[in-house]
């Protein structure tokens, strides 16, 4: 059994970095590998689009680390995206500020 040491946020992004590190290092195991092929299926975003992004969404105020990681991991671009993905979140964002995260991924992603 593994103990863990340390826990932080990770963007499918960052994630998908640790699992094609980890793979030139030892055979993964088959979850593993399903992650990573998953992952590796997904859109990607430039290094530069993805930094720019979250520093665009970092100057919301509302927004906790938390919420942007979840942003870059399901890429809403509508306002009705934004919405459904902080339905069930203890935040309050007002309609202006669904209207700038939904016109921020667009622009990078859209």
């Amino acid at each position: 059994m593994m103990e863990i040491l340390a826990e932080e946020e990770a963007d499918r992004f960052e994630a998908r970095q640790i699992m094609e590190d980890a793979s030139t290092k030892k055979e993964l195991v088959y979850e593993q590998k399903i992650c990573l092929e998953y992952l590796q299926k997904l859109p990607q975003l430039s290094e530069a689009k993805l930094k720019q992004m979250k520093e665009e969404l970092s100057k919301i105020a509302i927004l906790k680390q938390r919420y942007i990681t979840l942003i870059v991991n399901l890429l809403p671009v509508t306002e009705d995206e934004v919405s459904a993905l902080f339905d069930k979140e203890r935040t309050n964002l007002k309609k202006e500020e669904v209207a700038q995260i939904a016109a921020i991924v667009k622009k990078y992603a859209g």
